[in-house]
């Protein structure tokens, strides 16, 4: 108990002083010049109302509209590109060759 003690009390100390420490992160994760401000507060850590004013909710159901419009405008974006790859095909025929996980021609 005495050791788990001696191991926390000075983390109570040194914690707060990385309250403020800005740092840059690395694609790998791991945190790069790190700077000591004053005040300073992690975005990703800490959410304020200010920051919340803009967000907007987006119900489940809208999400998927969403998601559906954007599958439709990039289906139909391959499907215009395969068709004017190959003038024979029609609309039917590019859907058939993307179903079938045919890769395009060039």
């Amino acid at each position: 108990m005495k050791k788990i003690l001696f191991a926390l009390v000075p983390l109570c100390f040194v914690l707060p002083s990385f309250a403020g420490t800005k740092c840059d992160r690395t694609p790998e994760g791991y945190e790069t010049n790190c700077v000591h401000i004053p005040g300073w507060k992690d975005p990703a850590l800490y959410a304020t109302e200010e920051d919340m004013k803009g967000m907007v909710y987006v119900s489940p159901e809208q999400k998927r509209k969403m998601e559906e419009k954007i599958f439709r405008e990039k289906l139909q974006a391959e499907i215009t590109i395969r068709k004017s790859q190959d003038f024979r095909l029609d609309d039917a025929g590019a859907l058939a060759e993307i179903l079938a996980g045919k890769p395009r021609r060039f």
